[in-house]
């Protein structure tokens, strides 16, 4: 009988021991289980209230295993150069702090060394989705090291109270809606009345400078580049500078303030002091919006096409941003999945309601219900008829410092037109040739 009852208390005290493994083993599966690692990719670009809105809709929809994080670079603290550099410097390291950057159009090139080739990771029917105009700069030597994010041209803005103000308003409204030449353009002058600035311009030594700087070019001779390439001591070359100089120097188009101008201030001066006319970019109207200057001004601003020579073709440079994925990531299919949620038509319509972007596929400008949303649809289109490109070459970059640093110096006033021309293109061809022989 006590061999009995200590058998049943040696089967139970198994029971026991066996529940209780059980248990263990349980819960160190079920509770204690390492929980899936989050994903985590650093994007660094401008971050505009249209990337925070699609960034945290993708972070939402790939919750507990994806998550963006931004790094931004916001317009009144950082240069388009600023940038470059610190994105450069990142990258030169090898370092894995970023994994998807926002890359001006004019970058690519450079950054191509550092950056994955993405042609294995979009299809063709992907890339039939994009407008041709914004692929033009994703390419290195053939390959597709980019794609496009978002597009803007360069664009006349105009105060439409002031404009309608002056003698013949109404017609004056109508003749810049259908495109001016420069002759015309600077005519109005003699009818303006208003205190503030006549025309305001980036004319410091930066690259936005010499966008407009190609714009005279290429109204002037579209094949510039293809026919003289960085040479500008020609009558074109020449011309498409005098220009500026002029406007700043003999006719006060434009205060002298202008050549110590970037983007941001020209915009902001224009603003504050009731400018009249502005060069600047399609997005201008939306990067302004949540800090704006004085929105009861900034509210009757209309869009135009830039003025072009008698003689010349319209001419509006194409500018925006390109995605590049770092070589470095260790999260490139996690990168790809987000660049494409940021292509989607969804995504691409969210850029331009809320950030001023011009989407770079097509059905948004195709799609009857996108019409039917925009209406400006029609006149987008019609500016990006007008668009030219910067020539996509490696050393695009240092040949443009070389032309901002010369070209302003002559609308400053400090040297002669041919000099600037004739020196830039001297510095240039030596800064090549000094590449050449290494």
């Amino acid at each position: 009988m006590r061999r009995f009852e200590l058998l049943r208390w040696n089967s139970f005290f198994l029971v026991i021991v066996f529940l209780a493994l059980f248990y263990l083993v349980a819960y160190s599966f079920f509770v204690r289980r390492p929980q899936q690692e989050v994903v985590k990719i650093f994007f660094a670009d401008r971050i505009t209230a249209a990337h925070r809105y699609l960034i945290d809709k993708y972070n939402a929809l790939n919750a507990g295993k994806v998550e963006v994080i931004p790094i931004d670079f916001p317009n009144p603290d950082f240069s388009t150069n600023e940038r470059k550099e610190i994105l450069a410097r990142s990258l030169r390291g090898e370092g894995d702090g970023i994994d998807l950057l926002a890359v001006d159009v004019i970058w690519v090139q450079r950054f191509a060394k550092w950056c994955e080739p993405l042609g294995t990771h979009f299809s063709q029917q992907e890339l039939q989705r994009i407008i041709p105009d914004a692929l033009y700069s994703c390419y290195s030597d053939g390959d597709l090291v980019a794609v496009p994010l978002d597009l803007v041209v360069g664009v006349m803005y105009y105060r439409e109270d002031l404009v309608r103000q002056m003698p013949g308003g109404d017609g004056i409204v109508r003749s810049l809606a259908s495109g001016m030449t420069w002759d015309q353009f600077i005519a109005l002058r003699g009818r303006y009345r208003g205190k503030g600035p006549f025309y305001v311009f980036p004319a410091a030594g930066f690259e936005g400078f010499i966008c407009g700087y190609i714009e005279n070019l290429l109204s002037l001779q579209p094949d510039y580049f293809s026919k003289s390439g960085f040479s500008f001591d020609t009558p074109e070359g020449k011309k498409a500078l005098q220009l500026f100089v002029d406007i700043v120097q003999k006719s006060a188009i434009a205060p002298p303030i202008v050549t110590t101008f970037t983007e941001v201030p020209s915009y902001e001066y224009y603003v504050k002091n009731d400018g009249l006319f502005l060069h600047g970019w399609t997005s201008y109207d939306k990067d302004f919006t949540q800090q704006p200057y004085d929105w009861n001004k900034q509210q009757f601003l209309r869009k135009a096409p830039l003025p072009r020579f008698a003689g010349g073709h319209p001419s509006s440079m194409f500018g925006g941003w390109d995605l590049m994925v770092s070589r470095f990531s260790t999260k490139k299919d996690a990168v790809i999945d987000f660049v494409k949620f940021l292509l989607t038509d969804e995504s691409q319509e969210s850029f331009y309601a809320r950030g001023g972007y011009y989407p770079v596929v097509t059905s948004f400008y195709d799609n009857p219900a996108s019409v039917e949303r925009h209406p400006e649809i029609a006149g987008i289109k019609e500016l990006m008829r007008f668009g030219v490109h910067r020539p996509p070459v490696k050393d695009y970059t240092n040949n443009s410092k070389i032309m901002a640093y010369y070209l302003s110096l002559a609308v400053k006033g400090k040297i002669t037109v041919d000099s600037a021309v004739r020196e830039a293109t001297r510095a240039i061809q030596s800064a090549q040739a000094s590449v050449e022989t290494r």
